[in-house]
């Protein structure tokens, strides 16, 4: 199998070298004898990973992270407990299992780990899985609104799918319709008891949440920090059911992107 960045997504093939199955000769079953000896037809092992690519290719994890994945070389010191943690949860995964809310500062890897792990999910045991970030879900439903179009189409296959990602939660203009919007879909899943992954720039402390700088009406103070906690930027309400559908994991270190770009100019 072959992982590579499709447009906005990442995308999986199987791999050409690989293409014939001598275990079931392309016909993608095989025959095994039940407990009563009876013959009856199994799906091969070369079509269990056909259809594992084809969920893994719906479930839209961003290009940027094709190469994403749980295993050693991408563990360090900053990210070690959090990895063990989506290791873990991917290797022991059972339906309706809590969730992980990871938070810390922008360019740690929250989301290059969580891709990590919607790849082992989905590869280890096929689960149904959708990335979305927020704030491209917030433009896809304005959109949607200018068209005439329903927003049941964009927020029912979020609240239904089994394992949902919500990336840059909190993100965007913190109005009361973005709320009503993270309501909606958080509530059906907390009520449906479905399995939310979520990840944020913004923390349970103002010393350690995103600072933000913006400008009052009047520009006499351009240079205003705000610090807003993940409580405040989602409203008590939702933090309430945050708490309880998810495991809550602060995640520090360097900014990799930082490293990244020191590293393409050293």
């Amino acid at each position: 199998m072959v992982v590579n960045p499709a447009g906005s997504f990442t995308q999986a093939e199987v791999c050409p070298c690989s293409s014939h199955c001598p275990v079931c000769n392309d016909s993608r079953y095989v025959f095994q004898r039940d407990g009563s000896g009876r013959e009856i037809a199994a799906m091969c092992g070369c079509e269990v990973r056909r259809n594992r690519i084809r969920i893994y290719n719906h479930s839209r994890v961003p290009a940027k992270f094709y190469g994403a994945r749980l295993v050693e070389s991408q563990r360090d010191t900053h990210n070690d407990h959090i990895f063990n943690t989506f290791n873990l949860v991917a290797r022991d995964y059972t339906k309706n299992h809590k969730g992980i809310l990871v938070m810390g500062p922008a360019g740690v890897g929250k989301t290059h780990l969580v891709a990590g792990f919607v790849f082992e999910l989905i590869f280890r045991h096929g689960i149904p899985t959708l990335f979305q970030d927020f704030a491209d879900l917030l433009k896809q439903l304005r959109s949607a609104y200018s068209k005439g179009d329903p927003e049941e189409g964009l927020i029912d296959p979020l609240s239904s799918i089994e394992v949902l990602v919500i990336d840059e939660l909190g993100k965007g203009r913190n109005s009361a319709w973005e709320q009503n919007i993270l309501d909606i879909i958080i509530s059906q899943r907390y009520n449906n008891r479905k399995t939310t992954i979520f990840t944020s720039n913004y923390t349970e402390s103002r010393a350690t949440t995103l600072v933000e700088r913006v400008r009052t009406r009047d520009r006499v103070d351009e240079d205003r920090e705000v610090r807003d906690t993940l409580k405040d930027r989602v409203g008590p309400r939702i933090y309430s059911r945050l708490k309880e559908m998810c495991d809550f994991i602060q995640m520090d270190g360097p900014d990799r992107r930082e490293s990244d770009l020191e590293a393409d100019h050293g």
